[in-house]
């Protein structure tokens, strides 16, 4: 019984070097560096003495989200009316709550750089706001190299291996005891 306690023990100190793995900050290969991925949707800002506009592109690329505001005073401005340019036909944006509004799939869908101008119109005050939304490319999913991967899988089999090790002479210990 003694020495099963001590196998384990043995194994347990063992096992965490032989699964661990590289972290960041260390060059282990010659493989590229993966593109950093932006965490935050695409944005775009623009003011005027008279507004201030926030464009976030939503919904993986199928809507382009206004947030509007008086530059004054920071108060949303509502039911205004609200007109999207971005080099095909103007579309008119929805109010959805107060302040924010809406405007369906756009070209903004495809990475590059997208010229905005908005025309806001609110009451007797009228605006033209222009801005440039970058919309980055996908990038690639990161996944485990190869070797690490292959190097983990060996390290497990080692580990199963000498737990058989273990249990097999413990059983065999336990059956010459008893005759």
């Amino acid at each position: 019984m003694k020495f099963l306690r001590i196998f384990c023990v043995a194994v347990a100190l063992a096992a965490p070097p032989l699964t661990s793995h590289a972290h960041g900050g260390e060059d282990h290969g010659d493989a590229a560096a993966p593109a950093p991925v932006a965490s935050a949707a695409p944005r775009a800002q623009a003011q005027s003495e008279d507004f201030e506009l926030v464009a976030e592109v939503q919904g993986q690329g199928q809507a382009l989200v206004l947030f509007l505001d008086r530059f004054d005073s920071n108060a949303p401005v509502v039911g205004a009316q609200v007109e999207v340019d971005s080099g095909g036909p103007p579309t008119m944006a929805a109010e959805t709550v107060p302040g924010v509004y809406r405007v369906a799939a756009g070209p903004w869908t495809q990475p590059g750089h997208h010229a905005l101008t908005v025309s806001v119109q609110a009451g007797d005050t009228a605006d033209l706001l222009s801005a440039t939304l970058d919309v980055p490319a996908a990038a690639p999913l990161a996944v485990g190299s190869p070797a690490t991967t292959k190097r983990s899988l060996w390290a497990l089999a080692g580990a199963l291996a000498l737990a058989a090790l273990g249990g097999f002479t413990w059983l065999r210990r336990r059956t010459s005891t008893s005759s």
